[in-house]
């Protein structure tokens, strides 16, 4: 990847996604990126530039990763068998999805 400054815009264009149904601004990866990208961690997949919170949730089982952008997010959820379902959130999205999480960071973009 090259050394740009990742944001949402970026991460939007260099892989394949679709807006997940019934959640505005929250997108997963198209089947065959899915594949090729679901064994990458999301610290790799991010190209080490931006911090990955790891944070737990009573209504999830799989460990959440969370990489924050000023202008949205990484939130990747890591499964039991190694792999990853890495999801792209604008800001409202991830916001909305921490919440329902109950997940919060102690400061507004983490880097």
């Amino acid at each position: 990847m090259e050394s740009e400054v990742l944001d949402f815009a970026k991460l939007f264009e260099l892989y394949s996604w679709k807006e997940i149904k019934n959640c505005p601004g929250r997108y997963v990866l198209s089947k065959a990126d899915n594949r090729r990208l679901c064994f990458i961690p999301p610290k790799e997949l991010l190209d080490n530039q931006i911090l990955i919170q790891i944070f737990t949730s009573e209504i999830c089982r799989d460990a959440i990763h969370i990489g924050k952008f000023t202008d949205g997010g990484l939130l990747s959820y890591g499964k039991s068998d190694g792999t990853y379902v890495h999801t792209l959130n604008n800001s409202s999205g991830l916001t909305r999805k921490m919440n329902h999480l109950n997940i919060h960071f102690d400061n507004e973009t983490i880097r």
